[in-house]
């Protein structure tokens, strides 16, 4: 080469690397090119054009300079950092840990990819091994926040919260690193300490307000709150930093659908089907979407019609999901059809194709975790599981907790696996009662399936399934010989790794068994010991603003339960009684209010009535609060298909007369079992018109109520604190493990 050549070569050298500073990665890589034409043996630039490559997004150009580094230099700690980085992004994570391993073997003593060695073996679902190299890495330099966040991160996964809060609070001692703010914040959240969780969610917006999952992190807090306004705010600021970060999106149209934006969230799952085709929770969300309150009966038939058409699309191309690791095939997997059981139909066969579906998934990414489980062998004590998100103060964990604390502990050791942050008085009950208690909030559910697996239980009991995403997923997957689900969500699961569900027999119809893809286990009375509720204290209708003056018609139920076929009755019997007016709850959101309301304004417009004038919204209350407002109505008025349960034994509790007419499901006859275990059948109707005679005649006769309330609160020995049902449960249990058992034999 000559001295001009040189000189020129010099020259568009000292230029790339002008525009690399610049961040003009385009003109950088360019300007490399140039120089690397005449010296094609210089590594350290090929290194430097892979950088800008990498940072251009443009990942396998990056790749082949890296190769050319290494065939003219040899390989070299910093550039296989690099190509570690390169292929984390790629997503090959083994490719990237073994890079980084190598980088570490290369040059001893430095800490920068050990850190993101472990980082790529947390992504693979391997903490204990990322947690090793953590503390190699900060022996070496003990100085790094990034490391303490890992391990911080690392010590989470291994569930031991407490270790890697600390881990967090180290890195924060020594530089205000934003992840591990955002880290604390999240820890907190779990604990359900709101104020310290915003407080290190707002820091880490402070220092990095581009920080999305800052963003989303504080819409839940918000959400938690019940702050509609802010929680919008923060997902929809989340989405502007990020508009093609696939799981952003998706949580934003998840809060979208929670808010009864329906359109609006199906429209952002396509935008991520359409960005990501293999992304599943955008394509459960672009075709399974179900709204939560209908405009009619036409409607709910509409919606219906679009979801099946929508099954029968994913199965057609169910081979495109395939995932990486076990974590993000639960993250992906995470859904449940909460919606289609408040249309008020069959659900066996749609809910039969989903599971199906599922299976198949699962069964592609989680092979191991499909597989039958082989009974273990006789214990001293029958090893049983109860997974929930919903063990607190609420209807499942009211209906539920005592399949925990009045189970034979001389028989059955139990085992909780508990997922929700919030923690209350039925929690500590629960946690004080069981023998392991494994409180696991906020954690990915490859996790939660992994300590499931590590118990070697002889039975998984789910006392809810269909209310919580995640929790429905790990019920796909065989995590026990024996599995079984409770009527938390009244309706089958239709997953083929559900064996039994158990419910209440009074409830059932007797041809029951054939609505459940599951074999059906009919418990006597509620099924559940069930705590009488305490109605403490007297209140007057002036404290919950209602009229002194007007008959008070009690309709207790979430709007998503009160189907359009639920109107006419509504409207009839206000008809029938001119000082009548219905007690409503509203929801959180109002556009589920509105679309409630219009559809009501409507029902009642053709009988001639105002809807306005003869209704009234209560806001959200606590318990004990509403159990105060049964005592202030005159009839609790039952919905159709879908009957009282916890609303329907606060009633009871309180003595106030409940009016129903049974459906042909369970989830439509709870109120009509409840009534006949009292002996006090006249309340339930035979059909519409006799439902609006009792109603208003109840209603509007003090003797008959008092009469109807007595014999109510006389008969709660009948229905509530009964440790019948508690027994079936066990005797279920020791004969479905010992079926279990014998299948296992040679």
């Amino acid at each position: 080469m000559d001295a001009g050549a040189r000189f020129v070569s010099a020259d568009a050298l000292q230029a790339a690397q002008e525009s690399h500073r610049k961040g003009l990665f385009r003109d950088a890589i360019a300007g490399y090119a140039t120089f690397l034409d005449s010296n094609p043996g210089r590594g350290d630039v090929w290194h430097m054009r892979a950088v800008a490559e990498h940072q251009s997004g443009a990942l396998d150009a990056s790749l082949a300079s890296i190769g050319h580094a290494t065939e003219a230099s040899g390989e070299q700690p910093a550039t296989m950092l690099l190509r570690g980085m390169v292929l984390q992004d790629r997503g090959d994570l083994e490719g990237a840990q073994q890079s980084f391993a190598r980088a570490a073997e290369l040059r001893a003593g430095w800490a920068p990819p050990l850190a993101n060695r472990a980082q790529a073996l947390l992504d693979l679902g391997r903490p204990a091994e990322a947690l090793e190299v953590l503390r190699a890495a900060a022996a070496l330099d003990s100085s790094n926040p990034r490391v303490w966040n890992n391990m911080g991160l690392a010590l989470l996964t291994l569930d031991r919260v407490d270790e890697s809060l600390k881990a967090f609070n180290h890195s924060l001692s020594i530089a205000p690193l934003p992840a591990a703010h955002y880290n604390v914040a999240r820890i907190h959240h779990f604990r359900d300490e709101g104020k310290l969780a915003f407080e290190h969610a707002r820091e880490a917006l402070r220092l990095d307000p581009r920080f999305f999952d800052a963003h989303l992190l504080l819409g839940d807090l918000y959400h938690k709150r019940r702050d509609a306004e802010n929680t919008q705010k923060s997902y929809f600021t989340a989405t502007q930093i990020a508009p093609n970060n696939a799981r952003v999106r998706n949580a934003y149209a998840e809060y979208l659908s929670s808010a009864g934006r329906i359109e609006e969230a199906r429209e952002e799952y396509r935008h991520v089907a359409r960005m990501q085709p293999g992304d599943l929770r955008a394509a459960f969300g672009s075709a399974l979407l179900l709204p939560a309150v209908y405009r009619s009966g036409e409607d709910v038939d509409r919606w219906r019609a679009e979801y099946a058409a929508g099954l029968d699309a994913l199965r057609d191309s169910a081979e495109r999901f395939r995932f990486r690791t076990p974590r993000e095939t639960m993250l992906q997997a995470r859904w449940t059809n909460f919606f289609l059981a408040y249309q008020g139909r069959e659900d066996l066969e749609l809910q039969r194709g989903f599971g199906t579906l599922m299976n198949g998934i699962l069964g592609r990414n989680l092979p191991a975790w499909m597989q039958p489980r082989k009974a273990q062998p006789a214990r001293a004590k029958m090893r049983v599981g109860f997974c929930s998100h919903f063990f607190f103060n609420c209807t499942a964990g009211r209906y539920f907790a005592s399949w925990v604390t009045r189970l034979d502990r001389s028989r059955f050791e139990t085992f909780v696996y508990y997922t929700n942050e919030r923690v209350a008085d039925d929690t500590r009950a629960i946690m004080a009662a069981s023998d392991k208690f494994r409180h696991i909030a906020g954690r990915s559910f490859d996790v939660v399936a992994r300590a499931i697996l590590d118990d070697e239980l002889d039975a998984l009991v789910f006392p809810e399934l269909g209310m919580h995403g995640e929790t429905f997923s790990l019920a796909s997957l065989r995590l026990a010989p024996v599995q079984a689900t409770g009527w938390g969500h009244p309706t089958t699961t239709g997953l083929p790794n559900v064996d039994y569900f158990l419910s209440s027999g009074p409830m059932e119809p007797g041809e029951g068994a054939r609505h459940y893809s599951e074999e059906l286990v009919r418990l006597p009375g509620l099924g559940t010991h069930y705590v009488t509720p305490a109605v403490k204290g007297e209140a007057a209708r002036a404290d919950f603003g209602l009229p002194g003056d007007a008959v008070l018609y009690l309709v207790p139920q979430s709007m998503f339960k009160i189907l359009p076929d639920n109107d006419e009755l509504l409207a009839r019997v206000m008809e029938a009684d001119p000082r009548g007016k219905l007690v409503f709850f509203g929801a959180q959101h109002n556009s589920i209010n509105a679309a409630f309301q219009a559809r009501l304004v409507e029902a009642f417009s053709k009988r001639g009535l105002s809807f306005s004038e003869r209704s009234i919204l209560l806001p959200f209350m606590q318990h004990a609060e509403y159990l105060l407002v049964n005592t202030c109505c005159d009839v609790m008025l039952d919905t159709f298909h879908w009957s009282g349960g916890n609303t329907s034994l606060d009633a009871i509790a309180a003595g106030l007369p409940v009016v129903t007419l049974p459906g042909d499901l369970m989830r439509g006859r709870q109120s009509a079992a409840m009534l006949r275990m009292l002996g006090i059948e006249e309340l339930i109707a035979k059909d519409a018109d006799d439902y609006v005679a009792k109603a208003v005649a109840i209603a509007n006769d003090r003797a008959m109520r008092a009469t109807l309330s007595g014999r109510m609160k006389a008969g709660h020995g009948l229905i509530f604190n009964r440790d019948e049902p508690i027994r079936a449960l066990e005797g279920f249990l020791e004969t479905a493990i010992a079926k279990s058992r014998s299948a296992s034999l040679p």
